[in-house]
This record gives C-alpha cells, structure tokens and sequence, in this order.
C-alpha cells in the first residue's frame, strides 16, 4: 500500500532512495493516473544524487512530439 496525502488536488507521495555509500532520503512526488513505475527527477535531482547515465529511451510526448531522455537507475524502497 501506497500512503501519501492530497495537496491542492494533487496526489503526492514520499519515495525513500537507497543510494550507495548514503543514507536513506526521501523526496516527495506528484503521481499522477497514468503512473507507469517510473519516476521523472529534474536534472538538478540527477545530479545531487550523482546519478550516472544508464542509459536513454526514446518517448512520446502529450503533445504528440518525440523526444530522447536519459535514463539513470537507482534504489528506492
């Protein structure tokens, strides 16, 4: 089960990370119904947490657009 709280109509959620060598840490996410398992961090996020490249994905865009994104992995619990 899933606990969070609503804030100005939007669902948000705490996601705890597990990254190497750090303690646990937590940031809290907007989710939205069309939630697919995975997360969008801004890049300033990527970067704190010193997140390497794994890898990018092809996506399309709400506007019909096509874009290339990077893709970083990382554990969260």
């Amino acid at each position: 089960m899933i606990y969070g709280r609503l804030i100005d109509g939007k669902a948000i959620v705490p996601v705890i990370f597990r990254l190497p060598a750090q303690p646990d840490f937590s940031l809290d996410f907007v989710i939205d119904t069309g939630f697919n398992g995975y997360l969008t961090l801004p890049p300033q996020a990527v970067s704190a947490m010193n997140l390497l490249l794994y890898s990018t994905t092809g996506v399309r865009l709400s506007d019909g657009g096509e874009a290339l994104l990077p893709v970083h992995l990382a554990t969260i619990v």
